[in-house]
């Protein structure tokens, strides 16, 4: 890290990192009804049976969601919670290497700047990015994350899928062949079910109109059949993301350039001066 930094003469340069997807958690509870002084306080208290470690040991943030109005209906927030030893080695190997650590951010949060570039996003919009051993979907509208999930399936469990040998008869259904392996369709299936899921939960619970569609973000290595599957399994327009309609580059960037820097470029986006 600090023969890059020297390299590429980065001394003394702004950074915003981003937090490894394994290293936190991120959970949505119910908001304290309480002064915003103490709020980091009695959500503290909230969370430590939820996570793994001492409730001590850990440093968290929060975020709130807007637009929860209904009535009947408890405030939700967004708090990221993590050990303070992983955030701490995560401080030291940066500023080790002379660069001047702003903040450190989330994927979730990362993947949410990258959709709000998006024309659908000021209607609301669903991204999904599959990374190489898990993904994600966030929903956004007008800049603001509303839904995250976290989804355990990831491009080598597919690329598995799509090159195991399979049984003929597995290959079989309604008397018809498939066009793609058993295993890889129930995987198409289990996506397909994880962003129902959620954009009905983001309709009901947030008493919003459906989005305007899913954003694939690029992966590294292409599934054959899998844009095509969800289009055709989910009631909303379905496309691929390219960065390069959305940025200015000075050359063209392949899609496994983007995916590999996908939350780079996210975190690059940042806005936000302050934290609650």
């Amino acid at each position: 890290m600090q023969q890059l930094g020297k390299e590429y003469q980065l001394e003394a340069s702004a950074c915003v990192s981003v937090a490894p997807q394994d290293s936190f958690s991120l959970l949505l509870v119910e908001s304290p009804v309480v002064e915003a002084a103490e709020l980091k306080a009695a959500v503290r208290w909230r969370i430590k049976d939820l996570i793994d470690f001492h409730v001590d040991d850990a440093i968290i943030d929060v975020f709130d969601i807007p637009g929860q109005k209904e009535r009947g209906r408890p405030k939700l927030m967004y708090v990221v919670a993590s050990r303070t030893s992983t955030v701490q080695q995560q401080i030291d190997l940066l500023e080790g290497a002379g660069l001047n650590l702003t903040a450190i951010d989330i994927p979730e949060l990362a993947l949410r700047n990258i959709a709000a570039l998006l024309p659908e996003d000021k209607s609301g919009v669903a991204t999904l990015y599959i990374g190489r051993r898990k993904g994600m979907l966030v929903i956004t509208r007008d800049r603001t994350l509303y839904l995250s999930r976290r989804i355990d399936l990831g491009l080598e469990q597919l690329m598995g899928h799509l090159h195991a040998p399979t049984d003929e008869e597995e290959l079989l259904l309604d008397g018809e062949e498939p066009s793609m392996p058993a295993a890889l369709r129930q995987a198409f299936d289990n996506i397909v079910l994880e962003v129902q899921r959620s954009l009905d939960y983001y309709e009901s619970h947030f008493s919003l109109p459906p989005v305007s569609g899913l954003v694939v973000a690029p992966m590294e290595e292409g599934i054959p059949g899998m844009m095509g599957y969800l289009g055709g399994n989910l009631g909303v327009p379905v496309r691929l993301l390219d960065l390069n309609a959305l940025l200015e580059c000075e050359e063209n960037l392949s899609d496994q350039l983007q995916a590999q820097c996908l939350f780079a470029i996210g975190a690059a986006l940042r806005e936000e001066k302050r934290a609650l």
